[in-house]
């Protein structure tokens, strides 16, 4: 698969096969952050890791606190592998799972890090698992499925909302529509329906005003509908 620079959001169901496709995308140019279950750290100290990084790698200066691995705390060893990544300056960036384990400040951190990554080589591209579509608002240009282990190709986000417009109206008029085209989601509150199609309508099919998802409300929609080919 070929990417272009920018951001993917990396979407699929738990055991869908995300982290075997980041896996299977390590070489050279590639810098990999792994969840936070899967993380290694060499020696005892935060020292001792960066050394160890440096000569498995050449890269720029860390700076991170050097005190014992075991007295980090969760959010801060999330921290360390993803600024040691960072530091590497690869032209391929693989996060997995990078938000969990960190604390709303820490969040902002890396989200605003990411942004000056990108921002320093418009060369680099960065894929990103997350299981929350909120991780990814801001920052993801394009989506990439996996669903069985089946890797779908890249596709625009903007691209994709139109693959998922959302009509609200008289309950009875959104189930005429629902029995012609395939429903995503939908809501019902008194004689108002609220549905998210998983297709594509012309303005002639459909005379309701039509609305589309927001880009955490189509990501999460993406994670479980496969509609990216």
């Amino acid at each position: 698969m070929n990417l272009e620079p920018g951001f993917y959001a990396l979407v699929g169901p738990n055991a869908a096969g995300k982290t075997y496709y980041l896996h299977s995308l390590m070489g050279p140019h590639a810098a990999f952050v792994p969840a936070g279950a899967d993380a290694k750290f060499a020696g005892t100290t935060v020292g001792d890791h960066l050394r160890a990084a440096r000569t498995a790698r050449p890269m720029s200066r860390v700076d991170f606190p050097d005190t014992r691995i075991k007295n980090l705390s969760v959010g801060q060893r999330r921290l360390l592998t993803f600024e040691v990544a960072l530091a590497t300056g690869a032209e391929l960036l693989l996060l997995d799972e990078p938000f969990d384990g960190i604390d709303v400040a820490t969040r902002k951190q890396v989200r605003q890090r990411l942004i000056d990554y990108l921002a320093e080589s418009p060369e680099r591209t960065v894929i990103m698992a997350s299981h929350r579509p909120e991780d990814f608002a801001g920052l993801a240009t394009h989506v990439i499925q996996v669903f069985g282990r089946e890797v779908s190709r890249p596709v625009a986000l903007d691209d994709a909302r139109l693959c998922f417009p959302t009509v609200t109206g008289p309950t009875a008029e959104i189930e005429e529509l629902a029995a012609r085209f395939p429903v995503a989601e939908s809501s019902s509150l008194g004689p108002t329906t609220r549905a998210t199609f998983a297709k594509p309508l012309r303005d002639e099919e459909c005379h309701l005003p039509i609305s589309y998802p927001d880009d955490a409300e189509l990501i999460d929609l993406l994670a479980t509908e496969r509609t990216a080919r």
